[in-house]
């Protein structure tokens, strides 16, 4: 795997990982390792991601393995026109009329903000 795709895919897992409150550790031990070094690696591109380990995490965080996997971000720093926005970032959220699925949503969002106040992403 070469390294900018392997700088994606750990910069996704991170960011999938933060956003839903989890811990190395605790997706260390979901995926089966011995330690959360094992799966740290992962997310400082030094390992390539098995694929039996991406499918688990695309279950765990309910998104498909592409997004994972994917160089392009699913949290785009870009505007519709492809254009780098000047700070913004566009996310699309999926809305049932549930209050869960709105909290969810919310406490998601300020997660991101959270991540870009300290240049996290």
């Amino acid at each position: 795997m070469e390294a900018e795709l392997k700088s994606h895919i750990a910069e996704n897992l991170r960011k999938h990982r933060v956003l839903r409150g989890y811990t190395q550790e605790y997706i260390a031990e979901y995926l089966g390792k011995r330690d959360y070094t094992a799966y740290s690696r992962y997310e400082q591109g030094r390992s390539n991601l098995k694929m039996e380990d991406a499918i688990k995490l695309a279950n765990l965080y309910e998104v498909d393995v592409q997004e994972l996997i994917s160089v392009t971000p699913s949290v785009s720093a870009y505007s519709d026109n492809g254009k780098k926005s000047n700070g913004l970032l566009s996310i699309l959220v999926d809305l049932d009329g549930s209050n869960h699925t709105l909290e969810g949503n919310i406490n998601k969002l300020k997660k991101i903000n959270e991540m870009l106040a300290k240049n996290e992403i």
